[in-house]
């Protein structure tokens, strides 16, 4: 089972979930993944990374010198759920040479 976390907003409850990635190459994963998910779901680049706004939540990258780290949010479990796959995935897929591995926590 992966941990979440659910932090409270005006709405009422907000799912979390959170993955590191190590890379040395993480703004280029970053980049890519950005670009990539950019052709179904708005991009918003940000300083260090770019925010990913789906139908049922977001996510965030965050890149830093050597790992890319990865921040989603949904109002349920389901969502959640189908975000991180959904970035694992294809960040997986991206970094296959790299054998870059999305662990949530």
């Amino acid at each position: 089972m992966i941990e979440t976390t659910t932090i409270r907003n005006d709405q009422g409850g907000l799912l979390v979930s959170t993955a590191e990635v190590a890379t040395q190459r993480s703004a280029s994963y970053a980049d890519l993944l950005a670009e990539h998910l950019g052709r179904k779901v708005p991009v918003e680049p940000l300083p260090g990374g770019y925010r990913l706004h789906f139908g049922i939540g977001e996510g965030l990258l965050n890149f830093g010198p050597e790992s890319l780290s990865l921040l989603v949010t949904a109002d349920d479990g389901a969502s959640l759920s189908n975000l991180r796959d959904a970035l694992a995935v294809n960040l997986e897929r991206l970094g296959h040479r790299d054998n870059l591995r999305v662990v949530w926590r």
